[in-house]
């Protein structure tokens, strides 16, 4: 996402906080003395006090104004605009401004050295032109983090890599096509940011002509200050290179707790936690003896990088100190992930930990009596199995549980008041990169008339969140349920996978997002056994949650219809058919008006009905089926009127006929579920869906379904599965001692996968790359948040 935002605005939020005000004022001093900054000429002076009664019109398409007050000083060689003929047009006139740039910042610097300001070593990158510079978004180093026999030829991997700080300056000697210019300076931001991870954010710096823009970038969210004349504010300049020169690495954007080292791996650092202690965020931790007492660090060298994106899933093995790279545990890797998650929002470590707690609570409690669980019996072997995971701790092994001695939360990341920023004009919907489509953004507002800031539309104005990073460390290696070997293990793993969504209920939360890449497996004693992960958006279900925002979360192929379509179902009491559905619309009088939807238990089934079905159409190896069940699992999270006719009458015949003829009886069996599911949409409205009692009958199904399919097991169980994509990933082999290996993450993200390049001699798990053709891959396996507007969702449907 592309934003705007003022100077003064971006200066005060966005960028690195001044120097002492005393220190910049000997440090203009010092290059007065030193001749940088001189008197202006009559002639610049003249020109400087018209621009700035507004006698010649200087509004820019970025929203910018002509500065009030010039600064009286200015700076030698940059007194007068690039563009005004002291340059010639020619590729050496660049390079005679960057000359020019580069000896301002050696002046600065020694300047800031006799000012007794410490200066970092930090150097402006010249941005080359767009033809030098790499398509790819992502050099080797950073796409390959996994190292052959555990480093590269030639390099010591105990040592921490000597990697420079820079920001990326991108020049142009007029304004004529200032899109090219930023384009520019993007993409090398960009691919900074994904050349190295420790970067949190990267800062950068574009000029055309005299007009000097600063930008902030996340991986999420781009920030671009409205310009300002070096000819007429030298000292925001200086001011802006001093606070650059002076600077620590974490103040530049590296993240403190991740080092880069010589053979492409990081160097992570975790927090220990005290067993009772609470979870303290490493940047509020007492500087104060009670601190010393504190658990010591743990530290994690990576392996191998599984999969990235908004999450960084990696293979770590634990080393001895941040000194000494020597692993602590021979040949014993664990799953690392590294994450951002909302400044104001719970961690998934601190959401396990509710989750437990609230369990724990409904153990003490007479939960045997809750009204969800009234419609199974008491007697039946399902109650007896809810029983034995709830006398204990026996619950806690249908998780995928995080280490609890060790975890990271870092400092939340910059932010602007949302009525200080503002979208770019333009009629077409901002990327969701880092703003990848700069030259689109930029034609759009050539466009449009120019006009000041006060006069861009400030209505809606755009929310920006806070961000912080977050480390935890799994133990356990786990495998998808896709990935297991048979059919008959995967159904098991489901029904292991079902009682924790069941237990989850009990206590009074949602996952929010079931799916192939959040329902894992591990063997214990030759037995697979269930880990449902990724608690991210697992909520507690409350009044207070059914006036939440509409925002859609899930993995496109097996979210609910309501969430994917954003459309609340509900037949009303006095419609005779039971197929003329009312969608919640407020432009319709004869409705009732329109309600978000809101995630419910009923979700959390549904999405594991759609697992069910995806299993067997697509992984069995039929490609009849698979192609006949195309539609139903598209990656796009939009309306599907196939995917609402299933939900409403059935699997289509097609795919009912396409299906191998071992899985038939697993799809007659679905056919229950689905249609408890379709008359508990129907008849419960919003209000009734806050009581738990509403959900009895849709939780008891299942529980049926598994009983029944049981009975023909023989036929089924023994159909292996198939893995996605020819050439794409291999089958697990088996290790050394014949035990397989299998290794996933807890959770992946679409951006990126298709591109990223391995060398582990490990097994992997399923990655997808995201708009790939091949229809066996289930679309992102990360859930995406995908934010709608409720009355634009209504029109497309």
């Amino acid at each position: 996402m592309l934003l705007y935002s003022d100077t003064n605005d971006f200066l005060d939020n966005c960028f690195i906080p001044p120097p002492n005000p005393s220190v910049l004022d000997d440090i203009l001093k010092k290059l007065q003395k030193k001749r940088v900054l001189i008197p202006r000429s009559e002639h610049s002076a003249r020109a400087t006090s018209a621009l700035a009664r507004g006698q010649t019109s200087n509004c820019r398409q970025d929203g910018s104004q002509v500065e009030d007050q010039p600064f009286p000083l200015a700076l030698k060689g940059f007194a007068h605009r690039a563009s005004e003929g002291r340059l010639t047009r020619s590729l050496s006139s660049v390079d005679k401004l960057w000359a020019k740039l580069e000896t301002l910042a050696k002046d600065i610097r020694q300047c800031m050295e006799k000012a007794g300001l410490r200066e970092n070593g930090l150097r402006l990158s010249l941005v080359p032109d767009a033809g030098s510079v790499g398509e790819s978004g992502m050099d080797d180093s950073a796409s390959d983090n996994s190292v052959e026999g555990g480093q590269r030829s030639g390099e010591r991997a105990n040592s921490p890599a000597s990697v420079g700080l820079s920001v990326p300056v991108a020049l142009r000697l007029d304004e004529v096509n200032t899109s090219q210019n930023k384009e520019r300076l993007v993409r090398a931001m960009r691919e900074s940011m994904d050349g190295d991870i420790s970067r949190n954010f990267i800062y950068g710096i574009s000029i055309e002509d005299d007009r000097v823009s600063l930008w902030y970038s996340t991986r999420k969210t781009t920030i671009k200050a409205t310009s300002f004349s070096y000819v007429n504010r030298p000292d925001l300049l200086i001011r802006v290179f001093v606070s650059l020169f002076s600077a620590d690495r974490e103040a530049l954007g590296y993240e403190p707790h991740i080092t880069r080292l010589t053979d492409g791996s990081y160097l992570y650092e975790l927090d220990g936690i005290s067993p009772k202690a609470p979870i303290l965020k490493s940047s509020h931790r007492l500087r104060s003896k009670s601190a010393q007492k504190q658990p010591q660090s743990f530290f994690f060298k990576t392996t191998h990088l599984i999969s990235k994106g908004h999450t960084y899933i990696w293979n770590a093995v634990e080393v001895t100190s941040k000194n000494n790279l020597k692993p602590k545990h021979k040949d014993q890797e664990i799953v690392l992930k590294d994450t951002w998650v909302d400044a104001d929002s719970a961690t998934e470590f601190e959401l396990q930990r509710s989750l437990f707690q609230d369990i724990d609570s409904l153990k003490q409690s007479d939960w045997e009596s809750l009204p969800i669980l009234k419609c199974i019996p008491r007697d039946r072997e399902g109650f007896a199995r809810l029983r034995s995971y709830l006398k204990d701790d026996s619950y806690k092994s249908l998780f995928l549980r995080y280490d609890e001695r060790m975890c990271y939360t870092g400092r939340p990341g910059k932010s602007l008041p949302s009525e200080h920023v503002w979208e770019p004009v333009s009629n077409q919907v901002e990327p969701d990169t880092l703003a990848e489509d700069v030259e689109h953004n930029e034609r759009n507002r050539r466009s449009s008339q120019r006009k000041p800031r006060e006069e861009w539309p400030t209505q809606n104005p755009p929310t920006l969140s806070s961000k912080k990073r977050c480390f935890f460390v799994f133990p356990e290696l786990c495998t998808r349920v896709s990935d297991l070997p048979t059919l008959g293990d995967a159904m098991e793993v489901l029904n292991q996978a079902y009682f924790a969504l069941l237990i989850m209920f009990c206590a009074g939360w949602v996952h929010r997002d079931i799916s192939d890449g959040n329902v894992l497996a591990i063997k214990v004693n030759r037995k697979w056994s269930v880990r449902l992960s990724d608690l991210e958006f697992a909520k507690k279900c409350s009044p207070t949650l059914a006036t939440s925002s509409n925002v859609t979360i899930g993995t496109p192929h097996f979210m609910a219809y309501e969430i994917k379509a954003s459309l609340l179902l509900w037949v009303s009491m006095t419609k005779s058919d039971p197929n003329d559905i009312t969608y919640w619309d407020d432009d319709d009088s004869d409705t009732i008006p329109f309600k978000p939807v809101v995630h419910t238990f009923f979700h959390d089934l549904e999405s594991l009905w759609w697992l069910i079905l995806w299993l067997i159409t697509s992984r069995i190896g039929c490609d009849a089926s698979k192609i006949a069940a195309r539609d139903l699992f598209q990656s796009s999270s939009t309306h599907s009127e196939s995917r609402r006719k299933v939900l409403i009458q059935g699997i289509n015949r097609n795919v009912v006929l396409s299906l191998h003829d071992d899985v038939k009886p697993i799809a007659a069996r679905l056919d229950p579920l689905r249609i408890q599911l379709y008359l508990d949409y129907n008849r419960n409205s919003p209000e009734m869906r806050l009581e738990p009692k509403n959900y009895a009958p849709a939780c008891a199904i299942p529980l049926i379904f598994f009983q029944n399919i049981g009975k023909s097991r023989d036929v089924w169980a023994s159909l292996p599965l198939q893995r996605p994509g020819l050439g794409f990933r291999e089958r697990p082999q088996p290790s050394a001692g014949g035990a397989e290996t299998p290794v996933v993450s807890p959770s992946t993200e679409p951006s990126g996968l298709g591109s990223t390049k391995r060398k582990s001699p490990h097994n992997l798990p399923s990655e997808y790359n995201y708009g790939d053709s091949n229809e066996d891959q289930p679309g992102p396996p990360k859930r995406r948040r995908l934010h709608h507007r409720g009355a634009e969702l209504r029109r497309a449907a």
